[in-house]
């Protein structure tokens, strides 16, 4: 649909810059990447000195793999707006992935981005500047004790040293890991299942979503909230989650990290589902907009032996990692229900039976409008 409408913008008004550029965009989340490349140097050829075309044409170039040619229609972009915090968070992670760690943490440091705090603490890391690292988290306490991807790559790196931080959001998140399942709260759990499988059926998926980490599988559209107006089977599911939720609370409630003592008390949830299929999983990933997240079991596979379609929990990240970092494999069982802070890294172990893997996901999230 966003593909049909960019289209009748460029129909309308073939001269403008903006709409060949956001034609572009969309195209690129379709995968279509040649296609976007084209109207990204359309919009340019109309417009040069338009620094967003040429960030959205760095980004296809990434995509496609043409590294130096997107780090200098970045660096384009960034001559002609130094401000552009897209133009800059882009660069800086391409310059990591290039290890060009200084580089990178120039254009972290320079981009006002929420996110690029935790690039520029990743970027020290690779620099082993393990003294500065803490000084910074020190400081980011103060400023926004809650910022989800800081709180992991704090828990990653407090262990790695052996020594805390200031950063007192969720410091030993596999602790909070608690697990139960759906038929503690319905009779016939068999037949529930069968029964939520066939309305999530019913929502609309797209094959490995553009920006996220399902792999060979089917996510519900990003914009979809499945918790919106629920009805049916899915308004039970709600009530069966805020139920275990408050079962949750009760649990931890004696300890003092803020993702404890601030849990929300406003319980806004955001549920999506995610369909894998063989060869499927999901790579290592947080929720940074979720505070509490979970998952629950509709169709599982066999592990034959080898953790198959299990999940795992690390401490660690895309951009950092140890080998001896603590992490824990749950393979789960049909109507398995797991909740774990969103600051946990988590991915799922591809399995090779041909099957479906089905599961509902969910945050817990202090404000609904910040989710995506």
């Amino acid at each position: 649909e966003s593909l049909s409408a960019m289209q009748k913008c460029v129909e309308i008004a073939p001269q403008d810059p903006e709409a060949h550029s956001n034609l572009g965009v969309t195209l690129q989340e379709l995968g279509r990447l040649d296609e976007a490349l084209a109207s990204c140097n359309q919009a340019i050829a109309l417009k040069p000195d338009y620094a967003e075309a040429h960030c959205n044409l760095g980004n296809t170039l990434q995509e496609l793999g043409r590294l130096d040619e997107s780090e200098a229609s970045y660096t384009q972009a960034i001559a002609l707006k130094p401000d552009l915090a897209k133009a800059l968070y882009n660069r800086s992670f391409l310059l990591f992935g290039k290890a060009e760690y200084e580089a990178a943490l120039r254009d972290a440091d320079a981009c006002v981005s929420k996110k690029a705090r935790e690039l520029s603490l990743t970027s020290l890391y690779a620099l082993g500047r393990i003294d500065e690292i803490y000084k910074r988290i020190e400081i980011q306490s103060k400023v926004d004790g809650e910022d989800i991807r800081i709180a992991a790559f704090e828990a990653f790196i407090s262990e790695l040293e052996k020594k805390p931080t200031a950063y007192n959001f969720c410091p030993n998140p596999i602790d909070f890991i608690h697990i139960a399942n759906l038929s503690s709260h319905v009779n016939d759990s068999v037949k529930y299942l069968g029964d939520v499988i066939e309305e999530l059926n019913k929502i609309e998926t797209i094959w490995e979503p553009f920006g996220k980490s399902t792999v060979s599988g089917f996510q519900s559209l990003k914009h979809i909230n499945v918790f919106a107006n629920p009805s049916g089977k899915m308004k039970q599911l709600k009530s069966f989650i805020l139920n275990e939720l408050d079962a949750y609370y009760l649990k931890f409630q004696s300890e003092q990290c803020s993702y404890i003592q601030k849990f929300p008390t406003t319980r806004n949830l955001w549920g999506w589902t995610v369909i894998l299929k063989q060869q499927g999983h999901q790579d290592a990933h947080i929720h940074p907009s979720g505070w509490l997240s979970g998952v629950i079991y509709l169709k599982v596979v066999p592990s034959l032996g080898k953790d198959e379609g299990a999940i795992e929990f690390s401490l660690n990240g895309v951009s950092y990692h140890d080998v001896n970092s603590h992490s824990l494999t749950f393979q789960p069982g049909v109507g398995d229900m797991v909740f774990f802070p969103s600051s946990l890294h988590h991915r799922t172990i591809p399995f090779t039976t041909d099957t479906n893997r089905i599961i509902f996901s969910f945050d817990l999230i202090p404000k609904i409008a910040e989710h995506y």
